[in-house]
Parts: C-alpha cells; structure tokens; sequence
C-alpha cells in the first residue's frame, strides 16, 4: 500500500521550488528536505523500480557521474540525476522527485545519483542501486569526517544494506579496494598500470596496512597513497584489476588511453587531462558494464566529454581565457597545482579559499598541499587571491615562495572579475568548493553562462 503522505510531500517539493527558481535560487536541496520531514521514507518510495548507479567517494564523483549521464545520453537513454551535484539525501530526493508523478512513481527506469560519503549509508538503503561505484578515499573536511578510516567505515556501512548491488571499486586505492574484502557483492576493480610518479608522495593518506598495521610498500606510485600498494608483512595487496589503463599518452587537451579487459587491448580517447582523469574515466566504465550498457557506445562518448561545472571547465571572459579547477583537499590540490605548472609563467593564478560548513572549517590542509613545487620552478607576475580566508591563502603562498608582491587579495567578486577580464594573459582559477560556486557563477553570468545548477 502507497505511503499516504507521498502526495503531500510531493506538492510541497514541487511549490517550494517554484517559489525558489522565481527568486533565482537552484531549489536544489530545500524542497526535497521539505518533502522528506512529511515523508521520512519518500526516496526509498521514489526509487522502486529504477536502475541505479551511486557514485560516491572523496574525489571524482561529479566528473564520474557526468561521464555516466554522457554515456546515456550517447546511447539514447533518459534517465534522471543530480546533475547540480546536490549529492546530499536532500537533493538526492529532490531530484526523483521532480521525475515523478504525484503518487511517487518514476518517469525513468534509470538513475546516476553522485552521493556524499557520509550520506552513503541512508541513500544506498534507500534505493537498492544496482552498481556502486567508490573512487577513492582521502583526507577531506577533517572537522566532519575525521580520519580517513572514519570515512571508509561509513561507505562501509552503506554496502553491508546493498549485497545485490555490482561493487566498482578502485584497486589503486588501498583504502577503497579494501571495501571488496568479505561481502556478498560482486566486486569490479579498475586501475591505472600505464602511470608511474616521479617520486614518492612526502604526506600519505594511508600509510599503514589496514590489516597488521604496517607501512605500506609500493611497486609504483600513481599520485597521493594510490599505486601498485603491497603490505610487506601480511601479504595484502593491491587486487588485479579486471580494466585497467595499460598505457596512457597525452593526446591535445586529453588523453589516449589503452585499456586491458580479460587479456583484451583497445585504445579510447578521454578528453579530459591528466590521470586523475583517467581513473574518472575507468570507473564509468566499469559502472556502466556493471549496469549493462552498450560498452562500445560508452567508451566512444569518452572523447566527447567536457569539463563539469568548476571541474577544468573553460570560459572566455572579455579576451581572457580563464581556466577552473576546483581544490578541496591535499591530494586534490596537487593535482591541481601539478596541471598549473604545465601552463608556465604566463598565466594569472587565482587562488580562492572559503572555510564555510560545506568546505570543511578546518583548513590546515593547505598546509599538507605541495606549493612549494610549484614556485620552486616559477615566478608569476601576477597572483590573486580571494575569500574568507584570502589572507590564509596569500601566507601559506608566502612561505612556499611566492613573490608576496606579485599577491594581490581581491576583497569582493566584482574586484575580482574585473581583475581576471583585464588580466592581459591567460587565468587559471582554483578555488574550494563554496568559493568555487560563487567565483564560478560570477564569471560564468558575464561569459554569457548559467548558473551551476542549469551547467551540464
């Protein structure tokens, strides 16, 4: 028997978002939090019957999760998603139901849901996905999740309420592969063989064996704690791959990858660079044969996908061509300070810092971030800094040497585009997550763009 209150929790969603898109706000995450306190068990109602997909995991489920709904709509499929990246319950239900009758029923057989790891557990009861797909596992908003343990229990805990769901799991992860070991699930491990680091990372998110305690040994380093792991004491080890990237060679702004599958070769262009990207693009793919969809049409769309919102996506402001790279986290950041390096001297950094709630208030971890490599090698001309916490920003680049009279702190949005429009040089900003929605939706309006919640 239908859940009574489905229908009123359904009419009140619908009206406040009315209500919030006519004062040009996303109504992204309040109306399914509304319709969840009359309906405690509307996503579970709301989810019968459709094939779903969870991404989830610290870095990489919003490119993921775009490469997935590009997937689909290659192959012709509807399908609904959290495209805004509204990856909490609340948004999660906001978006079935929107793509829903009244009475709770789906108007899609198919959903990409990207869910927050500490959401994980609830959503993933909640809607009996199919497939999972877990990235990996680093050191993020350490006043909410703690040590990176705390985080790998809670998506834990989420799987144990999922045995039928297809696990896709990243086997270069130590942390993540770990989540394989004992359950039920069918486990898919993907990985990166194609890849090696010039040197070993100096800050490890996970150094020690999570079954005796001792560090970790490596065959190859990829980037952060993934690699080729091995515990020299009790024998864990990384698993083998069942898709992996055997070779990967820059191609224009992306990549040619090799793939290897059950002793099988073949090459796919990934349009995206660097090979954090690369992993991005192996756990679609491994969700999307977890799923059961066309393989050769997947792998085609790869090189047909842009950049997410605030994710290496591009825009032209005035004659400046400006870059934005979203940095969250250590491992997150070097790559991002890693891709910055390859544009040389001649680019305006703009280095953008909020410690808002959904950031994470603690941000000590600029201090683990590998800054010092970047200005080891180069002097900018130019580099801006903004947000709440610029002057954190503008001294942790001081003492990792940078020109401290090349630093200029931009003290509102309007300074700060007026500084990007006549920068005279290309700009490459990387902002946190709330500074990165606002520095984001900011420039994309005067480009001529939407807001983040109408991007992708």
């Amino acid at each position: 028997m239908k859940d009574l209150r489905i229908l009123p929790a359904c009419l009140t969603a619908r009206a406040a978002r009315a209500l919030l898109r006519l004062a040009r706000h996303g109504g992204t995450a309040l109306p399914g939090k509304l319709a969840l306190k009359i309906c405690p068990g509307l996503l579970a109602e709301l989810g019968r019957g459709v094939d779903t997909v969870i991404v989830t995991g610290t870095n990489g489920k919003t490119t993921t999760s775009g490469m997935l709904r590009h997937m689909l709509d290659e192959s012709g499929i509807s399908y609904l998603s959290n495209r805004s990246g509204a990856n909490l319950k609340s948004g999660i239900t906001a978006e079935f139901i929107f793509c829903a009758d009244l009475l709770g029923r789906s108007r899609r057989r198919v959903a990409v849901i990207e869910c927050d790891e500490g959401n994980f557990p609830a959503v993933a009861e909640a809607l009996q996905p199919k497939a999972v797909v877990v990235t990996n596992v680093f050191r993020d908003q350490l006043d909410r999740y703690g040590e990176v343990t705390h985080t790998r229990d809670c998506i834990a805990r989420g799987i144990r309420a999922v045995p039928d769901a297809v696990l896709c799991l990243n086997a270069d992860c130590s942390l993540t592969a770990s989540l394989g070991d004992g359950v039920p699930n069918r486990v898919v491990y993907y990985g990166v063989d194609g890849a090696s680091a010039e040197k070993a990372p100096t800050v490890s998110d996970a150094p020690h064996c999570l079954r005796c305690g001792e560090r970790y040994a490596y065959r190859r380093h990829t980037f952060a704690h993934l690699g080729d792991w091995y515990c020299p004491n009790c024998g864990a080890a990384r698993p083998l791959p069942d898709l992996s990237a055997e070779e990967i060679v820059p191609e224009g702004p992306g990549s040619r990858v090799t793939l290897r599958e059950n002793g099988t070769r073949r090459a796919v262009t990934v349009a995206l660079p660097a090979v954090y990207n690369v992993y991005n693009a192996l756990s679609a793919l491994t969700a999307a044969r977890a799923m059961g969809w066309d393989m050769s049409v997947c792998e085609s769309s790869l090189a047909g996908f842009g950049a997410m919102f605030g994710r290496m996506e591009s825009m032209v402001l005035g004659d400046t061509p400006v870059r934005i790279v979203l940095v969250k986290n250590p491992a997150g950041c070097d790559r991002a300070l890693e891709y910055l390096a390859t544009l040389g001297d001649d680019v305006m950094p703009v280095f953008c810092l909020n410690d808002n709630l959904n950031d994470g208030t603690d941000i000590s971890w600029i201090y683990d971030a590998d800054y010092e490599s970047l200005f080891a090698a180069r002097r900018y001309e130019r580099i801006g800094v903004f947000g709440i916490r610029a002057q954190d920003m503008r001294l942790r680049l001081k003492y990792a040497g940078a020109d401290d009279s090349a630093v200029e702190v931009y003290s509102s949005l309007d300074e700060l585009a007026d500084a990007v429009k006549n920068a005279g040089r290309p700009v490459c900003v990387l902002p946190n997550y709330t500074a990165m929605l606002a520095v984001r939706d900011k420039l994309s309006s005067l480009a001529g763009g939407g807001k983040f919640w109408e991007a992708n």
